[in-house]
């Protein structure tokens, strides 16, 4: 089933304010992006900007070839959530217990979105091996992915009952990619390309080149129309 086909505009409209935003961000409407204009994820970009997930800068620009931190992804992440299914960022966990990040201050600007992924994405029986989330590092696409698997999985949980992903592609073996990380993004490529090859081109993932603002608001997207 489309994750989209659930939201409703009335929703889209009252949940979105309660969500933060990126530090140093502007408000943007995807027409006024100069620097997008030949990027191969242009209409995700812009998809993506009007949901609310991602803005562009003060200056007008959308920067589509910056890094992204992981504390980046995760508000990226649970704002695409909330376009589709509510979320209360307060909410703790009553059926298990957490072990908080020990890198993630209570008020730091992306701590209720990292705790929310942490309580709803992780599997509980999970212990992250340092106790940190290295908020400020840039995430690998990798790493990218995995979120969205998780991501996919709860949204389709919550929405449908049940969590298997759908494949409607043909699966991509890329040629930099073995273990794990084959068969994660064998999976993901299935699943509406939200693995897709780097820069749209050839037969490699990258899997530990730095995600970019294009890739991570295009893999959303595709993410949340997949069916």
């Amino acid at each position: 089933m489309k994750l989209l086909s659930s939201i409703k505009v009335a929703a889209i409209a009252t949940t979105a304010l309660t969500l933060a935003v990126l530090p140093n961000l502007a408000q943007d409407t995807p027409s006024t992006f100069p620097d997008i204009s030949e990027n191969v994820y242009k209409t995700e970009i812009e998809e993506a900007v009007t949901m609310g997930i991602v803005e562009g800068f003060p200056d007008g620009t959308f920067q589509p070839d910056n890094q992204v931190t992981r504390e980046e992804a995760a508000v990226m992440i649970v704002k695409a959530i909330n376009n589709v299914t509510p979320i209360d960022l307060d909410a703790r966990p009553t059926n298990r217990t957490v072990r908080p990040f020990k890198d993630l201050a209570d008020d730091r600007w992306s701590a209720k979105e990292i705790n929310w992924i942490q309580w709803n994405l992780f599997p509980a029986n999970t212990t992250q091996l340092t106790g940190n989330f290295r908020p400020e590092d840039p995430i690998t696409r990798v790493e990218l992915v995995g979120f969205l698997r998780r991501t996919g999985e709860f949204l389709g949980s919550r929405l449908n009952g049940n969590p298997d992903l759908p494949q409607p592609l043909e699966p991509i073996e890329f040629t930099d990619v073995v273990g794990y990380d084959k068969v994660l993004t064998l999976q993901m490529s299935a699943f509406c390309k939200v693995a897709s090859p780097l820069n749209e081109e050839g037969d490699a993932f990258a899997p530990t080149e730095q995600a970019h603002r294009d890739y991570t608001a295009a893999a959303l997207v595709r993410a949340l129309n997949c069916e």
